[in-house]
């Protein structure tokens, strides 16, 4: 005799992979200003282009984004070639009145001051494909080419080693 339970609760459901946003969204974050209104574009000598680019939208609420966050700062020492830009969307920052445009400022001074972030409006979170959960990581090659998209509504976040290996196959 075969008996089955079936708890509901407990059955995930099988979910498509995460979209991918259009390959031109990193020119768009990288013409969009920053906290301080200076195109991301414009930091960097000449002649210094990074050899892969992480996009990492984040809270400054968000403990999930703060471990990524620190991940990567760890990384970006074995990493040169490796440039990483925060993107925050304010759905996300004031959900839940959680946070605000000082609490951004506030994070990003006290734990990430290395870090250029964009404060994303409609259009340009549109365009990433409007991710639901925080962190999301989007990582490109130095062609500018998504390689990579860690979603928190499909996967767990990337640890250290698993974005090491990737970082070393993109030369970064």
């Amino acid at each position: 005799m075969l008996v089955a339970i079936v708890l509901g609760a407990c059955v995930v459901p099988a979910q498509a992979p995460a979209p991918a946003p259009p390959r031109d969204v990193l020119q768009d974050v990288l013409a969009s200003p920053d906290l301080d209104g200076r195109a991301i574009a414009e930091a960097g000598p000449p002649g210094d282009a990074p050899r892969a680019t992480v996009l990492i939208v984040f809270a400054s609420w968000c403990v999930h984004c703060h471990e990524e966050i620190a991940t990567l700062d760890a990384l970006r020492a074995r990493h040169p070639g490796l440039r990483v830009i925060g993107v925050n969307y304010r759905g996300h920052e004031e959900y839940d009145a959680r946070g605000n445009a000082e609490a951004v400022r506030n994070y990003v001074r006290d734990f990430a001051p290395w870090m250029r972030v964009v404060p994303a409006g409609e259009p340009l979170f549109t365009e990433l494909g409007r991710p639901p959960k925080v962190p999301t990581i989007y990582v490109y090659d130095a062609r500018g080419a998504l390689v990579q998209i860690y979603d928190r509504q499909y996967r767990e976040a990337p640890g250290a080693g698993e974005l090491d290996q990737l970082f070393d196959r993109l030369g970064a």
